[in-house]
């Protein structure tokens, strides 16, 4: 029996997946998984052509759904809530194959728990350097005292930098997994809705017809941006593309129409998704790019005697989405907001005199920071607060 090991493996399931295919090329069956070790575990025996899939389920049964094993698959191993199948049939007759929605659940989950560790070890790392050069400036250099105990200092940060390198390593590897499993679920709205090539646009921008516009941090009054939106459609600027990000909004000057726009948050969105608002006649103008944040703005267009098209034709499961959108960013920028508090008056009580500008300087940054993730909350909770007076006005 033949061991590999390889640590970081789920980061890239379809990559792995293809790794155990060319190893059963090579004569060497894979078998089971230790998930502790990360090791993995073949037979050698003759070369076999086989797909294999991974999947990850809380269900403990190792048997396949019917309609799987009739497709060909058979279960492999388990290791924990891993799950491995492999098919011996040419990928092309394959119809069927074990879903990935669990896979992309888990790497969303470590998401959640990579960010706040890179945030610690990101304040302990600032607040050492910062502690260095300010001793560095006011005492003209830094007098090291020869202690044993150095060594510790150094093999922590050594640790900390090492944390915080492997943690943003670990959300870029599994954000672009996530994106790879999810195949056609988060479409590429831009290139979709983009009919115009870059020439036709830079003519259309010399004419004065194309029209840039800037909007930063919409996604925390969504309500707004709508507004803001159809306001340009009335005034006969045709919301065109969304760059990448999401901040710059190209518009192409025209006759003034009426178009319902709706800025819609998701947390994982299925193909369903999409579909059930295509079928109403909506059209998505952006979908973001992030692992933890799936944004997309809708527009469907109407005739002035016709109602404003809703996306959701119940009120109060909107107000219970949007109190959900400002629980989960209260939760994700509080911490910060905490946490920069916390080193403002470490850093002010520290200060001997105000000619201490360097610590003065340090402090004025994180209470730029305070005030910047302070106002995102706030702003949300006003949208929320925002939507849930019209829901009481349409009650009433």
């Amino acid at each position: 029996m033949k061991k590999v090991y390889k640590p970081l493996w789920s980061y890239d399931v379809q990559k792995t997946e293809e790794w155990l295919a060319d190893m059963a090329g090579n004569g060497l069956i894979f078998e089971r998984l230790n998930r502790w070790t990360r090791c993995f575990y073949f037979q050698e025996r003759e070369t076999e052509t086989r797909i294999y899939r991974i999947a990850y389920d809380k269900i403990k049964s190792s048997v396949l759904p019917k309609t799987l094993q009739e497709e060909g698959w058979g279960h492999i191993a388990t290791a924990g809530n891993w799950k491995f199948s492999s098919n011996s049939q040419p990928e092309t007759a394959i119809q069927t194959s074990p879903v990935r929605d669990g896979i992309v659940k888990h790497n969303r989950f470590l998401t959640y728990l990579f960010l706040p560790m890179i945030f610690y070890f990101a304040i302990i790392l600032l607040n050492f350097t910062i502690s260095m050069m300010s001793s560095w400036i006011q005492y003209g250099g830094s007098n090291i005292e020869e202690s044993p105990m150095w060594i510790v200092t150094y093999l922590f940060m050594a640790f900390v930098l090492g944390s915080v390198i492997f943690g943003i390593y670990s959300i870029v590897k599994i954000t672009r997994t996530n994106r790879k499993l999810q195949g056609t679920v988060k479409l590429d709205a831009v290139s979709m809705h983009r009919h115009l090539d870059p020439q036709t646009e830079k003519e259309l921008k010399k004419a004065g017809r194309l029209v840039r516009k800037v909007k930063f941090a919409w996604i925390y009054s969504p309500d707004k941006m709508e507004q803001w939106l159809e306001s340009m459609e009335l005034r006969g600027f045709h919301l065109h593309r969304v760059n990448k990000i999401g901040n710059v909004f190209y518009f192409i000057k025209g006759e003034p129409r009426r178009i319902a726009y709706r800025v819609d948050y998701q947390r994982g969105p299925t193909e369903s998704y999409y579909a059930i608002h295509r079928e109403a006649g909506w059209k998505e103008k952006f979908v973001s790019y992030s692992n933890m944040e799936n944004w997309t703005i809708w527009s469907q267009a109407y005739e002035e005697n016709e109602e404003r098209p809703q996306l959701y034709s119940d009120r109060s499961s909107r107000l219970k989405h949007a109190k959900r959108i400002a629980i989960t960013y209260t939760v994700l920028f509080f911490p910060l907001v905490a946490f920069y508090i916390y080193f403002i008056i470490n850093i002010m009580m520290s200060a001997d005199t105000i000619q201490d500008w360097f610590v003065w300087n340090s402090s004025g940054l994180f209470m730029i920071a305070v005030l910047i993730f302070g106002t995102f909350i706030f702003r949300i909770w006003a949208y929320y607060g925002r939507l849930r007076k019209q829901t009481s006005a349409w009650g009433n």
